[in-house]
């Protein structure tokens, strides 16, 4: 399963907790898409200022799935 959430406050962290009802899962990765501004945007001259990179902000806890989501960023979790 694929889990998407957004922060859009460009200077707090955003923390979730929430129960994963009716489903067995074991574990939990993750991808972040972020940069230094809200405002940044890819270009042909600077393609890299917007960049997708390892999340490790998401935990399993019991049943809870827990994620600290930074700043400014989309997180793409995966549920295994």
């Amino acid at each position: 399963m694929h889990i998407t959430l957004v922060n859009i406050d460009p200077g707090k962290p955003f923390t979730i907790s929430t129960k994963l009802n009716q489903i067995k899962w074991t574990s939990v990765t993750g991808q972040l898409l972020t940069s230094a501004k809200i405002t940044d945007i890819n270009t042909f001259d600077k393609p890299d200022n917007v960049v997708i990179t390892k999340f490790d902000g998401a935990k399993k806890q019991g049943d809870l799935l827990n994620v600290v989501l930074p700043a400014k960023s989309v997180v793409l979790l995966t549920i295994k």
